[in-house]
């Protein structure tokens, strides 16, 4: 027709190992207002793909990132530094801690720091699947390679992650059959797909978190050494809550802050007195445990500031660390929790021997003049 315009168009492929993974064109297009309207398609569409690959990011990227871990000790200082040198450098990484204590945290600011951050950051937790199903989790399976397997085949979390970071939470939980494979695929940087023959090459940083010491499960022959060696390239150990008490109220503030977004609820804020006894209190579950202690105080506050009386109910059955707030040991708690000992040692040895104060000081060890005296002093006669 009258407006339509002659153009040279060139194709190129571009291969990676041996596969074709995109193409070139090449256009010389005669006439200014046809060059026009076609440089304006080509930026459309390179903001259509960055606006995509930004949305594959807040899909499949880190949700966490460095500030996200609360706290002004110099024990978290130290490991927003270690953090930080992990995510310049591609050797995998282990996270050690305790059950709850932000270990996935790190993980997710790692890979946030890091030059894959635009790619895929993939969890796995060990423990929440199957053991017979986490070799095809990890590696994916070709077509017909089980009963029950899905027409075409599955891709595994290992190329997934693909030029991003593959974490595997719980490593612990990993199932001893399935360790040297895991090894192999660290070592050789390829897998095999279960049911395949092929090796598929695959570029994703690994990062391991664990909450039991796998120097132990060594020892037990339930962790292999070789293994170990390979992923405690850079250790990473956060530390329990217990261990930095100071940063609780930072991070009271911040739970609270999250949980009224959540649920949907405005509790203003939590008193003075509630952080020092929260202080005081050892959390065996960490900041975990911390959220669902706040959490239930909110439920119960209905709204108003949350004060000690929201809380105390749940520590009724609990044992309130003896530390007070400088972090010294109360030495009058420590010899009044051994007189409360003492003195029921001296109750059951007394009820096994029907209250023959004879044998009671015998089964004791101590003399019957030293046991009427233990007795005179804690009111048993």
């Amino acid at each position: 027709g009258p407006d339509e315009k002659k153009a040279f168009t060139s194709y190129l492929p571009i291969f990676q190992d041996g596969v074709v993974v995109a193409g070139f064109i090449h256009v010389i297009i005669i006439g200014m207002k046809s060059a026009l309207d076609f440089t304006n398609k080509v930026n459309t569409m390179a903001s259509q793909i960055e606006y995509y690959r930004e949305e594959l990011k807040r899909i499949r990227g880190a949700k966490y990132f460095i500030d996200n871990i609360i706290g002004e000790s110099k024990l978290i200082k130290n490991m927003k530094e270690e953090i930080k040198r992990a995510s310049r450098s591609t050797s995998t990484v282990l996270i050690g801690g305790e059950t709850g204590c932000g270990k996935e945290l790190v993980a997710h600011s790692i890979h946030d720091l890091s030059t894959r951050t635009s790619c895929s950051f993939i969890k796995v937790n060990c423990a929440a699947i199957p053991h017979e199903l986490l070799e095809s989790d990890f590696f994916g399976y070709e077509d017909g390679a089980f009963t029950g397997a899905r027409k075409g085949g599955k891709i595994g979390k290992f190329e997934l992650a693909k030029n991003g970071s593959l974490f595997l939470d719980e490593i612990n939980q990993l199932p001893y059959d399935l360790q040297p494979k895991l090894l192999r695929a660290l070592q050789e940087k390829e897998i095999e797909r279960v049911g395949g023959k092929d090796s598929i090459p695959i570029n994703s940083r690994i990062i391991v978190a664990t909450n039991v010491s796998l120097k132990n499960m060594i020892r037990q022959n339930k962790f292999r050494s070789d293994l170990y060696y390979r992923l405690n390239v850079i250790k990473i150990k956060v530390p329990p809550l217990r261990e930095r008490r100071e940063d609780i109220p930072l991070i009271s503030d911040d739970l609270l802050k999250r949980l009224n977004r959540q649920l949907g609820m405005n509790v203003p804020s939590i008193s003075d007195e509630s952080k020092l006894h929260l202080m005081d209190y050892d959390w065996p579950g960490n900041v975990r445990e911390l959220q669902n202690v706040i959490e239930r105080a909110m439920n119960m506050s209905w709204g108003e500031n949350l004060e000690w009386k929201h809380f105390e109910q749940y520590f009724d059955d609990k044992t309130i660390s003896l530390k007070n707030n400088t972090g010294k040991l109360n030495s009058y708690e420590i010899k009044k929790m051994k007189n409360n000992l003492e003195k029921d040692t001296i109750v059951k040895a007394l009820n096994a021997c029907d209250n023959n104060k004879t044998q009671a000081a015998k089964i004791l060890g101590i003399s019957r003049t030293m046991l009427y005296s233990k007795l005179q002093k804690y009111d048993l006669y």
